[in-house]
Formats: C-alpha cells, sequence, structure tokens
C-alpha cells in the first residue's frame, strides 16, 4: 500500500522559475563566451607585437667560430679542474661577406685576449649559470679593447668542466 501512495502522488515541481529558469543560465553562459573571446583577442594582440620586435631585431652578422680552449681552472680549495670552453664572435656588419678569410687576422688576439680571460675564471664561476653573461660581456669588452673594435657579441657555444 505505502508503494501505492507513492506511485500515485504527483512530483515535486523543480522550484519553478519558468522562463527565468531558463533564460538565466544561457545569459550566464553567453557572458562567459564573450569574456573568453575577449581574453583571447587580447593574446593574439599582443602576439603581433612580439614578432615585430623580433623583426625589428638586427640579424646576426658574419660570426668567427674559434677553436676549443682547453685550460685548467682552479676551485675555491686550488684544486685544478680541467676546462673546455668553445666561443664565436659575431661581427657587425652584413651576413653575406666571407666568415672566416677576413678575420683570420684577428684569430690570434682574439685566442690571447680570450685565454688571459678565462684563466681568471674560478672553477665556481664556470659552474654558475647566471655568471654566463658576465663572462660573454667582460669577453667582449676585453675583445674590443685588444683591437676587434667591430666585434658585437660573444657566443659560448661549449662549456664543459670537471
Amino acid at each position: 500500500m505505502a508503494d501505492e501512495k507513492e506511485k500515485a502522488a504527483p512530483a515535486p515541481k523543480g522550484g519553478g522559475g519558468g522562463a527565468l529558469g531558463m533564460l538565466l543560465p544561457a545569459v550566464i553562459a553567453g557572458a562567459a563566451a564573450f569574456g573568453g573571446a575577449k581574453v583571447a583577442g587580447a593574446h593574439h594582440a599582443v602576439a603581433p607585437m612580439a614578432s615585430e620586435q623580433k623583426e625589428a631585431a638586427k640579424p646576426p652578422g658574419p660570426t668567427l667560430a674559434l677553436d676549443p680552449f682547453l685550460l685548467t681552472v682552479p676551485d675555491a680549495s686550488k684544486k685544478a679542474h680541467p676546462m673546455k670552453v668553445t666561443i664565436a664572435v659575431e661581427f657587425e656588419g652584413a651576413a653575406g661577406k666571407e666568415e672566416g678569410d677576413g678575420f683570420k687576422p684577428l684569430v690570434p688576439r682574439i685566442r690571447d685576449t680570450t685565454l688571459n680571460y678565462l684563466r681568471t675564471t674560478s672553477f665556481e664561476e664556470a659552474l654558475d649559470p647566471a655568471a654566463s653573461d658576465k663572462m660573454r660581456n667582460d669577453l667582449l669588452e676585453r675583445i674590443k679593447a685588444a683591437g676587434v673594435p667591430t666585434a658585437q657579441r660573444v657566443l659560448i657555444t661549449d662549456l664543459v668542466t670537471q
């Protein structure tokens, strides 16, 4: 009998609201879609600016890759560690020039300056990733001071320590 009463009882209404119950979720969904489109559109507006900045950057000039430097550097306890460093020097000018032939007379001067600088480097400095920018800037200043004023950038292409 209790089962018959449950079946016979009308199902309760879901809180009503009628048109408002159907309209409110649609308005919220539309607002969310509009907000998402605005945010996505704002991100796309920034992307062309970034690509314009990349285009505005100067293309690399002729580059001179040097043979590796092999030396020993001391750590804080004066223990010697072998180190191998390979650098390339980028010069001002158009990249279409012959990259190796015009700079051959400069190689001994650049190697001497670089080797003198690397000998002052400690093992801990060589291991520190934050010191890479300082090393590049110091090398560039020294290379320019050694009589290579067209040097524009120093690239550390390989650095291995043990």
